[in-house]
């Protein structure tokens, strides 16, 4: 009756073959149970067929050999080596039946002893031995490297091809792990580009499992380490990660990808020593030449994929373009229109580029400003811009935001005192149809319009106090979300604010978040007033005066020396913006001479000399009502007419300054019904 001997861990078992078919593998419902890891479940059987035994390969995973060729069916003979991965099985026909007819003559039986030597300890093969044990160990290895190579290269998918190599070299070496590691170009970032078990799983975490400083070893010396004990070798004293993960045995090469080390293959086992040696490390320095190539190949096949793709999805992509062309023009049409109206707008703010030419003025007060705007220019931080109604402050703004580096995108205003909250908040932040009683449209709101541009928020200190904490609540986010929508929206806006009230003193008063003034108060620019830089004034009337008489086809008139000293001697209360309004009504009203009936009363007569002291008691009533009227007047000419910023300047509602206007019969002047937002500074 035949017999088996099975060698496997170093122990020797004899098994005698019945009359029926014997299944072999892992599992335990098997006949005969083997314990070897590379073991299928059900890895082969034995059978009798026509007087003869043959073993036929069950689709094992990892393949059945004898005498070291790979086979999926063969008659067996008397000293026949089965090998199951580390386990040998040596087959013996113990009656010496002969063989049948046709068949080779048999063979002497297999000595014992032979069969025990077939268990090549780990560690043998560094040591001088047997020619013809290094003969067939090396045969075993070449026809296994032979079927890893038919793997790996009969699989393109790149994803499972690097769980193939790492698999293989996990299974060539009885390691417990293996990663492939990839680097950058700069050698910095490690990427793990697989990494695997024994039981051919993924492993979690893989960059916390392993010893970094062995991979970047390999990679800067690109040479092998191996390691029979990585927790007690001298070489890597130093690594603490070494002792706090436990690594014994650590098998690492460098990985190479066209003559140059892209990355490496690491392998260990955390639970024996000295698993790995130099015939390990051949092994995979053969795969990794091959594992290299496969997956060059992969990835050319790929990118051709992918290009292929591309090209398809090109071919329906101009398909569908041309089927819907018909139906797009209409909408391209109006497209275009506004992408014309777009540029029209861009080439008149670039035709009037505002500059330092634009900017006129050589006195000190002003050249402490251009100063100033030299080192806030090319930063991209918040500015706050103060001074008094009509001192140019959206000037200002704008040269900050035509000479900075947001120049080339949108630089979009806004007054906050002209509007009441409901109305800023929908253009601020913008609405989606339906939000409110004709909001039939989707609509965007200023801080998307400026995305990656300039928002110029003028009079910001006008805002209610609702209003600020939505106005903090975008700069700190960097995102808004439209009135009655519920999706926010992201934003990149450089804010520039602006107001002719102090708001640090409104901060004081409760009447100003002071986390909001912070936001703004990045960067201050302080502008003076006319009166405190008089120097200018006849500077900044000839630019006027030109440019008032360019646009209606007149020449420009010419300035008497009284009127200019009366210029010169006024405070203007309303600044630049009074001075550009005063030299309109020159242009309009000289002939081609400016003379002092051409200016306005308030120019002519100087300020007001103060009142006389009289004797005895004065009527409350009487004083009340000349004070009154006389501050509601200054306030309107301060304004340019508009009442919000009157009532603002006065610090009543605007609807106590009409009550007011209505009881002393006052007429508000050329802005008549005051809700608009004044001259432009």
């Amino acid at each position: 009756m035949p017999r088996l001997i099975l060698m496997e861990n170093g122990n020797r078992r004899v098994f005698d073959v019945g009359q029926g078919p014997v299944t072999i593998g892992r599992s335990t419902k098997n006949v005969l149970s083997v314990m070897d890891l590379k073991a299928s479940r059900l890895h082969c059987r034995l059978e009798e067929s026509g007087g003869a035994w043959r073993i036929v390969d069950e689709g094992s995973q990892n393949g059945t050999l004898v005498n070291g060729s790979l086979i999926t069916a063969r008659s067996l003979r008397t000293g026949d080596v089965i090998e199951i991965g580390a386990t040998r099985i040596v087959f013996e026909d113990a009656a010496g039946k002969a063989p049948p007819a046709g068949s080779p003559a048999k063979e002497k039986p297999i000595p014992e002893e032979l069969g025990r030597t077939m268990e090549i300890p780990r560690g043998a093969a560094d040591q001088p031995g047997d020619g013809v044990e290094d003969l067939l160990r090396d045969r075993a290895n070449l026809l296994r490297l032979q079927r890893v190579a038919r793997a790996i290269n009969s699989e393109l998918e790149i994803e499972h091809l690097l769980e193939i190599i790492t698999d293989h070299a996990v299974e060539l070496t009885d390691a417990e792990r293996g990663f492939l590691i990839l680097f950058a170009e700069d050698g910095e970032e490690m990427q793990f580009a697989c990494s695997r078990s024994f039981a051919k799983e993924a492993v979690d975490s893989p960059e916390y499992t392993i010893s970094r400083s062995i991979a970047r070893r390999v990679l800067d010396d690109e040479t092998a380490v191996v390691a029979v004990n990585a927790v007690e070798d001298e070489r890597f004293r130093d690594i603490q990660s070494i002792s706090v993960l436990g690594l014994r045995s650590v098998l690492c090469l460098p990985f190479r990808m066209r003559d140059r080390v892209r990355g490496v293959l690491y392998i260990d086992n955390r639970l024996q020593k000295g698993v790995f040696n130099r015939q390990d490390l051949r092994m995979l320095e053969a795969l990794a030449d091959q594992a290299a190539a496969a997956i060059e190949r992969a990835r050319l096949f790929k990118s051709l994929q992918e290009k292929g793709a591309e090209l398809a999805e090109s071919n329906l992509r101009i398909e569908s373009l041309n089927r819907r062309l018909q139906a797009v023009v209409n909408s391209q049409a109006s497209e275009l229109e506004e992408v014309r109206e777009t540029l029209r707008v861009r080439e008149r703010e670039l035709a009037t580029k505002y500059n330092y030419r634009s900017i006129i003025g050589t006195s000190t007060a002003m050249r402490d400003v251009l100063r100033l705007l030299d080192r806030v220019i090319e930063s991209e931080m918040p500015v706050l811009i103060l001074g008094e109604s009509g001192t140019g402050k959206e000037l200002i703004a704008r040269a900050v935001h035509y000479n900075g580096p947001r120049r080339r995108e949108r630089f979009v205003t806004e007054n906050c005192g002209a509007l009441t909250d409901t109305l800023l908040e929908s253009e601020l932040f913008g609405y989606v149809r339906g939000a409110f009683t004709g909001a039939d449209r989707n609509k965007k709101g200023l801080f998307e319009q400026a995305h990656r541009g300039t928002l110029f928020l003028d009079e910001v200190g006008e805002t209610s106090p609702d209003m600020q904490k939505k106005l903090l609540r975008a700069l700190q986010e960097g995102e808004i979300r439209p009135v009655g929508g519920k999706e926010v929206i992201p934003v990149d806006v450089r804010i520039i604010s602006a107001s002719n009230r102090d708001p640090l003193r409104m901060c004081r008063e409760g009447l100003f978040r002071e986390d909001l003034y912070y936001r703004l108060n990045v960067l201050q620019i302080v502008l003076p007033p006319l009166r405190d830089r008089r120097e200018d004034i006849p500077l900044l009337l000839s630019h006027f005066l030109e440019k008032h008489s360019a646009r209606v086809g007149r020449p420009v008139p010419r300035v008497e020396r009284p009127v200019m000293a009366l210029l010169e001697a006024y405070d203007w209360p309303g600044n630049v913006r009074e001075l550009e309004n005063e030299a309109q009504k020159m242009v309009a009203l000289s002939e081609g001479i400016v003379t002092t009936e051409v200016l306005s009363e308030a120019i002519r007569t100087g300020p007001s000399p103060p009142p006389a002291v009289e004797e005895g008691v004065r009527n409350l009533d009487a004083l009340v009502e000349r004070v009154e009227r006389d501050e509601i007047a200054r306030a309107l000419r301060m304004a340019g007419g508009n009442k919000t910023r009157a009532a603002g300047h006065l610090g009543i509602s605007r609807f106590t300054l009409q009550r007011k206007l209505d009881k002393y019969g006052m007429n508000p002047g050329d802005p008549g019904d005051g809700e608009g937002e004044g001259e432009a500074e």
